[in-house]
């Protein structure tokens, strides 16, 4: 099946899934009591950044804060490379935001590095209401979510999901095997995985990553997680199968990378891209482009 075609059928689906809110109980009234754990376990990872372009401004962040109905001229872009990567990342910060510039870079790059490569862009804008979503792979943050790790790693979570991370069933949401792994659980991990599928794996996704880095895990913090045991146990089972291997476990250095989008002028029309100076890098050597695939989870994905 042609990306296009493949991009059409995960942008249905989770439109389609989006509506299917779940009856079973959450296990906890929120998964704040993650936090700490995560902090003190994902440890930094050094970076450089420098400023992009001067005048231009990458198409996808470009696209989403027109919809946001805010200025490309208030975005400030910059070139973010990891010491665990070799490409660099396009970070899109509004002026404005709700928290500095270094908080949205650090906590990004607390994730594991297998994790984040399957992020394009990461952008933050003002708003007196957290909350954030993923567009195809763009990490868009809103108020203080730019701060908050749990949040970053739930985000990325839908990355890993809907551009088909996890190995086999991809997306994992939408499978047979995730629903009936499902079916034999009573509770889901917190109100907010009841909203759907895409959301409840996006949050069995950061119980995951909770279990497979911080020392002992979810699963000791709360004594009652065994009603949930089959959906972390799946996407536990997924993540380690998956290319690369342990997707949600630190170390190692990106294999891949979901390509940036090409540069557009701040105050011209997309159709100009062709002639910025600054083209799409090109991806180190070992560094495979992965790729991409429409899909919103505008609509689900809030934070308070």
């Amino acid at each position: 099946m042609h990306v296009s075609s493949l991009s059409a059928v995960v942008a249905l689906f989770t439109t389609l899934v989006s509506s299917q809110r779940l009856t079973k109980p959450p296990l906890q009234q929120n998964l704040d009591n993650l936090q700490a754990g995560f902090i003190n376990n994902l440890t930094p990872v050094t970076s450089t950044r420098t400023a992009y372009q001067a005048g231009y401004i990458p198409t996808d962040c470009k696209r989403i804060a027109q919809n946001e109905n805010v200025n490309p001229a208030d975005i400030q872009v910059w070139n973010v490379k990891y010491s665990d990567c070799g490409a660099v990342w396009q970070f899109c910060y509004h002026k404005n935001s709700n928290g500095p510039l270094n908080d949205l870079i650090d906590r990004f790059g607390r994730l594991p590095v297998h994790t984040r490569q399957f992020s394009r862009h990461i952008m933050s804008l003002p708003s007196t209401n957290g909350y954030a979503y993923n567009s195809g792979g763009n990490l868009v943050f809103f108020g203080t979510t730019l701060s908050n790790l749990n949040v970053h790693i739930h985000e990325a979570a839908h990355s890993l999901d809907l551009l088909g991370a996890f190995f086999p069933d991809k997306p994992l949401s939408g499978s047979t095997k995730w629903t009936n792994e499902y079916n034999l659980d009573s509770a889901v991990p917190d109100p907010y995985a009841q909203t759907n599928q895409v959301e409840n794996v996006a949050q069995n996704t950061v119980i995951t990553t909770y279990e497979r880095n911080v020392p002992g895990g979810f699963f000791g913090l709360n004594s009652n997680a065994n009603r949930i045991f089959h959906q972390y146990a799946t996407v536990d089972t997924e993540q380690r199968n998956a290319a690369p291997p342990n997707l949600l476990v630190r170390g190692g250095s990106c294999t891949g990378r979901l390509a940036n989008s090409a540069p557009v002028l701040v105050s011209g029309s997309a159709r100009v891209a062709a002639a910025a100076p600054a083209a799409v890098e090109a991806l180190p050597e070992g560094v495979a482009t992965i790729a991409g695939k429409d899909f919103d989870t505008k609509g689900t994905c809030k934070f308070n």
